[in-house]
């Protein structure tokens, strides 16, 4: 038998209507009544009827999650293939503010104005996906219905923003290998002038090392390891640096496989690949399934009529090992 919604009512010990809340405007219900409601649902099996929500709001029932096409650049972390776990990551986060809710979600690709004005009348609301630029997050201003735009925006300050602190994780990165004593760090980045998270989580990283040792590489490139591998090795043989700190954890890594060294050493991202190392490895984690599980359950609260709100979730630093355990 179908579980129904007065049955989660009475086993969260809450009204029916504060049931319909949750999976409607999760925003309007307190986190502890939005918990007892949710771990009741799993508990019975119990889904909320989407077709019957999307009839009452006279909607399409579908939120949009928008990724734009980023087009010819030096430089796009997304384009690389070894970066595909962050979009799973952040897939899991709105899948479970999806399954909260009455709505459904589908995908597009989108790269103008014109596309994004057209999909309007697709869905009820849009969730864009690594907004990185003032120009593209540009294209949402004046569409008719809800958006919510994540993740790299420190520098838009539109209220339909869910984003990473990167200064904040630049000093985080800073913070971990001033900690272990360390005062001639390398730190490894490229395209500064135009990818905005490097540019700041740079920035970061300098208000803690403000005379730190940078190389600006084209990291992600096939042959940029070379030129780091080089540089790094007669840093190191000079006793010119004691510590490395990179821009993204796939520099760092690809650089450590091929040049074992006991300095300390920070990446950022907390990808998987920590995996290859036999003891912990530090990192950053930006904890993008908890940001876009936050962006969604945002943009859902808008549709049911909540209060529009610019948020950050802040970064964490993280020893990779066993098992991740947050400094």
């Amino acid at each position: 038998m179908t579980p129904t919604r007065n049955q989660v009512a009475e086993k969260a010990k809450v009204s029916s209507a504060t049931v319909s809340r949750v999976f409607n405007k999760s925003g309007s219900v307190s986190p502890q009544l939005r918990d007892a409601v949710l771990a009741a649902a799993k508990e019975l099996g119990y889904t909320p009827n989407k077709a019957a929500g999307m009839l009452r709001r006279r909607g399409t029932g579908v939120i949009a999650f928008v990724e734009i096409k980023k087009g010819a650049r030096p430089y796009y972390w997304g384009n690389l293939s070894s970066f595909d776990w962050f979009f799973g990551r952040a897939l899991r986060g709105i899948q479970e503010a999806v399954k909260e809710s009455s709505w459904q979600l589908r995908f597009y690709s989108v790269s103008s104005k014109q596309e994004l004005v057209a999909l309007c009348n697709q869905c009820d609301g849009i969730l864009a996906y690594d907004v990185d630029t003032i120009a593209e997050a540009q294209l949402f201003e004046g569409l008719p219905i809800p958006y919510v735009l994540a993740h790299h925006l420190e520098d838009y300050h539109d209220q339909h923003c869910i984003y990473t602190d990167n200064v904040l994780g630049g000093k985080l990165q800073g913070k971990f290998l001033q900690e272990r004593g360390c005062v001639s760090p390398l730190y490894i980045t490229g395209y500064t002038d135009s990818v905005m998270a490097h540019k700041h989580r740079l920035e970061g990283f300098l208000s803690v090392f403000p005379k730190a040792e940078i190389l600006n590489s084209e990291v992600g490139s096939e042959h940029a390891i070379d030129g780091i591998l080089s540089f790094v090795k007669e840093k190191v043989s000079r006793k010119e640096i004691d510590s490395i700190a990179a821009v993204n954890d796939l520099t760092l890594f690809e650089l450590l496989l091929k040049m074992p060294c006991s300095l300390p050493s920070v990446g950022y991202d907390a990808s998987p690949f920590y995996r290859l190392f036999s003891g912990p490895v530090a990192s950053v984690d930006i904890q993008s399934g908890e940001l876009y599980k936050v962006a969604c359950r945002q943009l859902v609260s808008v549709l049911n009529g909540g209060e529009v709100k610019r948020l950050s979730i802040e970064p964490k630093l993280v020893l990779l090992g066993k098992q991740r355990d947050y400094v």
